[in-house]
Parts: structure tokens; C-alpha cells; sequence
């Protein structure tokens, strides 16, 4: 692979949870989409040669359901990999678990979950952080977890909080970023995820949600920056 077309590698865990933005994002910055649909069994790259960036999606799963989801083990060794062979990684909701549990964090489980656009707070280091700092001074953030990182792996910063003080993002060695909240999902992924979801608030419809997203102009528009932002990092820029 060429320096000009850098490739990254995407693990998809669930039909419902694809790289939706993000791959747009990838085609607009000149980064080839190498993606890998575990779920379906396609093989896991045991290494990253040839391959600038990598990307784990989320999935309605728990982050630590090896007997149920038998690539997970394969997932958290890439990460490790990724971390060692300094390859910028991005974690999306259970993708940030996943990279928690990878390098020595820890993973725990709200009370209540977190779903639909509500806001979190940039902390100094997020306010200078390439990707954090894309979203704005006042960040709103598509939520949808009950499960989240409760102990960051050692050697990380954290970069964002929800109002209660959750860990929201976080960056480790400088290399490997972990987001609690989505910004690939568009509103007809959203659809999806309100029509089976368990965790649809009572009261609230699919629509409803899809609706909410689609309004969220300037939201998606940071979403947008921040995916742009790791895609850059990942050429080099």
C-alpha cells in the first residue's frame, strides 16, 4: 500500500453497527476501507502489515462474551499488536471496551443506560486532542450503552466525561483512542438499533430517534470532524 492510499483495517462485530460515516469519511480522505466482518467469520489478520490504522465497531454484545462471540480474544491480540507496532487505533463504544480490556483497563456496567444525543465535557487534555477538540466546545455525542470503560488501561488520558463523570473517551500511549459513543451512526442505523434494542427508553419510538439524529445538524458535523480528524492521523498529516 501506497503512502498516498494508507489502508485501515475495520472490525465489524454486527450487521447493524457497519462503518456507515466512517467509511465515508475514509473515501473523502484518501484511506482505503479494508473491512472485516468477524461476526460472518471472516478471518481476523493475525499482524498489520500494510495497514496505517485500525478501527473496532461497536455491537449490542458484552465487550467480555468470548463464549459467545469466539473472535473476541483475536480482536483484543490485534489491538495489542496495533499498540506495539505504534498503528493509531480508534475504539467505538464496544470497540472501546474492547481496547480497555486489551491493554489492562477495565469494564463495568451503568445502572441506567446512556441512549440518544446528550452531551459530555472535553477535559484539558480532550480540549487539545486532535480528535476530542473536533467536537466542539459544548460536545453532543450519540449514546447507546449500558455496559462502559470503568478503569482506563495504564498510560492513558482521559480526554472526555459525561455529565455524571463517566469516562466517555479516553487516548492510550497516544496511539489508541476509546470512544463510549458513536460518531459513525447515521439515522437510518439508529432506526435499526431503536427497533430491537432493549434499551430504548419507555416512551420513545424508533422514529423518534432517527428523527433526533437527523436534526442533529451541527452534531453530525463534529461526529464528522472527529472521524476526519483519526483518518488524518492515520495518513500521516
Amino acid at each position: 500500500m501506497s503512502l498516498d492510499q494508507p489502508e485501515m483495517l475495520v472490525i465489524e462485530h454486527e450487521t447493524d453497527c457497519p462503518p456507515a460515516v466512517l467509511a465515508d469519511v475514509l473515501a473523502e480522505q484518501g484511506v482505503t476501507l479494508r473491512l472485516v466482518r468477524a461476526h460472518r467469520g471472516e478471518p481476523i489478520p493475525e499482524d498489520l502489515r500494510h495497514v496505517e490504522g485500525l478501527a473496532i465497531l461497536g455491537g449490542g454484545m458484552d465487550a467480555d462474551d468470548d463464549a459467545s462471540h469466539p473472535w473476541f480474544p483475536t480482536v483484543r491480540a490485534l489491538i495489542r499488536t496495533a499498540r506495539d507496532r505504534g498503528v493509531p487505533t480508534l475504539g467505538i463504544c464496544l470497540g472501546a471496551q474492547q481496547l480497555a480490556l486489551a491493554l489492562e483497563g477495565r469494564m463495568g456496567r451503568r445502572a441506567v443506560a446512556e441512549v440518544g444525543i446528550l452531551p459530555v465535557r472535553a477535559t484539558d487534555d480532550g480540549a487539545q486532542d486532535p480528535l476530542i477538540s473536533a467536537l466542539g466546545p459544548d460536545p453532543q455525542v450519540l449514546q447507546w450503552h449500558q455496559d462502559q470503560v470503568e478503569e482506563m488501561p495504564p498510560s492513558s488520558r482521559l480526554l472526555a466525561t459525561g455529565t455524571d463523570g463517566s469516562i466517555q473517551a479516553f487516548v492510550t500511549e497516544g496511539i489508541a483512542w476509546g470512544v463510549q459513543f458513536h460518531p459513525e451512526v447515521t439515522p437510518e442505523v439508529v432506526a435499526r438499533w431503536a427497533a430491537t434494542s432493549d434499551l430504548l427508553p419507555v416512551g420513545s419510538t424508533p422514529e423518534q430517534q432517527a428523527a433526533a439524529v437527523e436534526e442533529a445538524e451541527g452534531p453530525r458535523a463534529s461526529w464528522h470532524g472527529l472521524l476526519a480528524a483519526f483518518a488524518g492521523i492515520v495518513r500521516g498529516d
